[in-house]
């Protein structure tokens, strides 16, 4: 059965999101947290309990940017150099759509946050979302799951 989350991306500065997130994820094509002092629980929780195919809904603030499937293991990086430095924990995704039309959740607060209740209207927006993503997919001929 499939996980349904929804992650912050940004280095404590929102602004970072509408710079920079949508280079890192058509390029690096990975998700991740930073390091932080009160952050262990989410640390914990990224690595430990997303799985591979959890589908996961990038956003910042309320603001949808993008809709990825995990589709392997979290990592840890130290010696990255690049302008993804912060990205400390890492999991590679596939991109499987782009917000372009300026759709928002209810609930904007949470770094990484799991859906748990179908009642819930976030929930709803991201299932709806993954279902005709998924439609698509099938259409095409592509997998829907790693």
């Amino acid at each position: 059965m499939t996980t349904y989350w929804h992650m912050q991306i940004h280095p404590d500065d929102q602004a970072f999101s509408d710079d920079k997130l949508y280079k890192i994820l058509e390029n690096k094509k990975i998700i991740g947290l930073g390091e932080w002092e009160k952050g262990q629980e989410v640390i914990s929780t990224f690595i430990n309990t997303v799985e591979v195919n959890d589908i996961v809904a990038i956003k910042n603030g309320s603001k949808l940017i993008a809709l990825v499937q995990v589709i392997g293991g979290a990592y840890n990086v130290k010696n990255d150099q690049s302008e993804t430095h912060w990205i400390k924990h890492r999991r590679p995704v596939r991109i499987l759509d782009w917000e372009l039309w300026g759709r928002t959740l209810p609930q904007p607060r949470g770094t990484l946050v799991k859906c748990v209740s179908n009642d819930v209207e976030t929930t709803k927006i991201i299932k709806e979302w993954h279902t005709k993503v998924d439609t698509v997919l099938r259409k095409r001929g592509l997998p829907s799951f790693v």
